[in-house]
């Protein structure tokens, strides 16, 4: 018996011996930088993320622990461990390996601006912003917008928003991820009040001004009538209220009996697919286009029709288009040139983006695009990084041998020369085409 007490004696000194060594290990690891318990203390911490992720994927996931565990355990600055930037950046890495650049995700305040501005509304002082040299300047104001009333011109440069500089919120930051914090500052509710700091490097002046914040609606249709019957319409973007806006447009043309329309698609970087099925159904009734799924099945999609006073069907069309036409405006351009008689397009290859995403709200607000189609037009071709050629093919220009009528949202103090718009009046005036492009001569190559 007391042989085994003296076994016993033994094992509790051998494990006090062990314990205050591993102690002594943890305390100077503590002094000296970070030792194998906090790393282990730091995994049974993270243990319930890990048994959420599914079974199937878990030993995908695993060596991603690994690695949150030892940054958790052994980074020298833990102040600067945000968890949630973390995650974001892990999202943002994950989607990168796909190699599709419509597939991406976006952080919830980014999100949230990019939901207001695609419902065609948003609360604010109604101002484009840019950023340049690590400020954020009035790219320029939207017309009788809050922001237009105030005097706010183009050019005019932001310092501070209700006291707050700007250039210290947006230092370290991207170009988007800068906006989306200057815009977060400066939106808000429609009869608040937002006090704005800005420098005019024109008069080299600084001074702050008060604008009161209201709702303002995203014009995406612009119309007129021109010279000999001609009914001019550009869209800018398919928002969701881009249907309502030219409805109200063909309202006003239909009693002026237009004879051809020019419909202007130039710079119209896309927007939602169901609103360009909409506005394909007030030129015609058919095939809008077709989608291409994952599994290779081909998907008809047809044009979204209007009641007969809306629509304007067999008038001979020419569709302008160029570099920044993209997405759903290549899905009206491709379908008006494949399925409407009459209908020409002229102006400059498009940006080629024929693939279909769908956008998924996260459980924080934050949200991620996935591409889960491709496009083609009624003949079967595809879009997607070849664009579509017009043709005419006709280079921008605003030389004063290309004279064309002022239209509606033309930038200020700038010329009405419009070589694309000219040709498309000659051609659907009087038939005169324009001359091919010339060919660039390209000068032989030395020894």
């Amino acid at each position: 018996m007391e042989r085994v007490w003296a076994i016993i004696g033994k094992i509790v000194q051998w494990l006090a011996v062990v314990a205050v060594a591993f102690l002594g290990g943890w305390i100077t690891g503590r002094i000296v930088g970070v030792s194998p318990i906090d790393v282990f203390i730091t995994g049974v911490s993270n243990a319930d993320a890990r048994l959420l992720t599914p079974g199937d994927r878990r030993q995908y996931a695993a060596v991603f622990w690994d690695v949150w565990d030892l940054v958790e355990g052994n980074f020298y600055r833990p102040e600067n461990i945000d968890r949630q930037r973390m995650i974001y950046g892990a999202i943002r890495g994950m989607l990168a390996t796909l190699d599709d650049p419509y597939t991406f995700f976006q952080e919830p305040e980014e999100a949230r601006q990019n939901r207001e501005s695609m419902e065609g509304r948003y609360e604010g002082i109604g101002a484009y912003l840019r950023v340049e040299d690590g400020m954020i300047v009035i790219d320029r104001p939207i017309p009788n917008s809050p922001a237009a009333q105030a005097g706010l011109q183009p050019g005019d440069l932001i310092l501070a928003v209700d006291d707050q500089e700007v250039a210290e919120l947006i230092a370290g930051l991207n170009e988007n991820d800068a906006s989306a914090r200057a815009v977060s500052l400066i939106r808000g509710p429609a009869g608040s009040v937002v006090r704005l700091t800005l420098r005019r490097p024109a008069e080299d002046r600084v001074f702050t001004v008060a604008i009161t914040r209201a709702a303002i609606p995203l014009i995406t249709v612009n119309s007129t009538m021109l010279p000999n019957g001609i009914a001019y319409i550009q869209i800018t973007e398919f928002k969701a209220t881009t249907t309502g806006l030219l409805d109200a447009a063909i309202a006003e043309l239909r009693p002026q009996q237009p004879r051809a329309i020019v419909l202007d698609l130039r710079n119209n970087s896309g927007g939602f697919l169901t609103t360009a099925q909409e506005v394909l159904g007030r030129f015609y009734d058919g095939i809008a286009l077709y989608e291409e799924e994952r599994s290779g099945v081909k998907k008809e999609l047809r044009t979204i029709t209007a009641v007969p006073d809306r629509r304007l069907y067999d008038i001979p069309m020419i569709v302008l288009v160029n570099g920044g036409s993209a997405s759903a405006a290549e899905v009206v351009a491709g379908a008006l040139r494949d399925q409407r008689p009459n209908t020409v397009l002229l102006g400059e290859r498009t940006f080629g983006k024929g693939s279909v995403q769908n956008i998924y709200t996260l459980r924080d607000g934050s949200s991620v695009r996935i591409t889960i189609a491709r496009w083609l037009t009624p003949a079967g071709e595809a879009i997607n990084g070849v664009g579509i050629t017009p043709q005419h093919v006709v280079p921008a220009s605003n030389e004063a041998t290309y004279p064309a009528p002022c239209v509606p949202d033309r930038p200020a103090n700038t010329s009405c020369a419009d070589a694309q718009l000219y040709w498309a009046l000659q051609l659907l005036e009087n038939g005169t085409a324009p001359p091919p492009p010339a060919e660039t001569e390209t000068a032989p190559e030395g020894p």
